[in-house]
């Protein structure tokens, strides 16, 4: 069997293993409590040791080592994508931590083993989480700098920028709300965007399937999604990556963004309000895309007209419902018998608010557009 030699490796460390702790544990008792024990007991416990040992990397070693696997190849991702500052900190902090506990040995000399090893590894840690949490107080104290997010811990990357070359300003990583919204791609043309701009790929795959939806509305939303990132890579030669490990398939997306953003130093950009207040309660920058909007002149005015595509029924007696292609809701009032069609609107209330856009409008006289 495939397994077989790796079972015997574990089987042999184990007997070993399991000899020396029956020799340590009976020269420690016998100085505690003398004991009373033939050369046969004594080698019957030893042997009793050592198969104990090998019964234990026989049975249980495998799983132990597939457990160290995975956890050395989840630290080795989170270490490839922090923050080379957060690395930096960190490894200062255990070493900080570490030295602490040297120095603090002969204070702990009369300590069992386990507990020196317990507050030799409690050292590092406290070490590690003061100066990671505390890194810009510790460079600023230094060297009277503010620690600003890399761009080069952007891991991964399908389409990312074409030079290599590293990007200033912190990273971005982007929801589905926001890349369907659209104005991303106008924010960054004008320079409102800087750093790398980050999509996870749970959210391009969001985003596949709502352009494969067999509904019109969210297929075209999902389809003008893709375009924006087109238009991103291709026509802006923006930064975009793709960021390719999933965490947890079980995790909601909202915390996944939240914990990617965490761990790259990056703020969210989205248009969803409840994305919003959890990066927020997270301690995670956010950049609302409809408070920028809010902050300027609203695209749409009383008394404009616009073509629009009646889909349902709204809530009030012969309302109709259409979205635009950013995904913004249109109701119109006298529209309901016309739904499927596209129809010329007067715009006559636009609402803008934190949590999105609507607008209202009501039927020109000649309301139906040609086909």
């Amino acid at each position: 069997m495939k397994g077989q030699p790796m079972r015997w490796s574990l089987a042999a460390l184990g007997s070993a293993a399991g000899f020396y702790v029956a020799l340590a544990w009976l020269g420690q008792l016998s100085q505690i409590y003398p004991l009373a024990l033939s050369a046969t007991q004594a080698t019957g416990l030893v042997l009793a040791g050592i198969s104990a040992g090998a019964v234990f990397g026989w049975r249980v070693g495998p799983s132990l080592l597939q457990f160290w696997h995975a956890s050395l190849r989840t630290l080795e991702q989170r270490l490839v994508r922090a923050p080379g500052v957060d690395v930096l900190a960190g490894a200062l902090g255990i070493i900080t931590g570490l030295l602490i506990a040297y120095l603090l040995s002969p204070a702990m000399s009369h300590l069992p083993w386990i507990a020196r090893l317990a507050i030799t590894l409690l050292s590092a840690y406290l070490g590690w989480t003061l100066f990671v949490h505390k890194r810009e107080e510790w460079l600023r104290l230094w060297f009277g700098v503010r620690a600003e997010a890399s761009t080069e811990q952007v891991g991964g990357a399908a389409g990312a920028f074409a030079s290599g070359a590293p990007v200033e300003g912190r990273p971005k990583v982007f929801d589905t709300s926001a890349i369907i919204d659209g104005r991303i791609a106008d924010l960054y043309r004008a320079g409102f965007l800087e750093g790398s701009l980050v999509v996870p790929t749970y959210v391009l795959d969001e985003l596949r399937h709502l352009a494969d939806s067999p509904d019109d509305g969210r297929r075209a939303r999902g389809r003008h999604g893709l375009d924006v990132l087109k238009a991103l890579q291709k026509d802006l030669n923006a930064p975009v990556t793709f960021e390719a490990p999933d965490p947890d398939p079980d995790i909601e997306v909202d915390m996944k963004l939240v914990q990617l953003a965490r761990e790259l130093g990056a703020s969210v950009v989205t248009t969803d309000f409840n994305l919003n207040k959890v990066a927020e309660l997270q301690g995670v920058p956010v950049l609302n895309v409809n408070d920028l909007a809010n902050a300027v002149r609203p695209r749409y005015l009383f008394g404009e007209e616009m073509v629009v595509r009646i889909v349902g029924a709204g809530k009030q007696p012969g309302q109709g419902v259409g979205y635009l292609e950013d995904g913004t809701m249109v109701l119109v009032e006298g529209a309901r018998r016309h739904i499927g069609e596209d129809v010329e609107i007067t715009v006559t209330n636009f609402i803008q608010n934190d949590k999105g856009r609507m607008i209202f409008g009501k039927l020109r006289a000649t309301r139906l557009v040609p086909s």
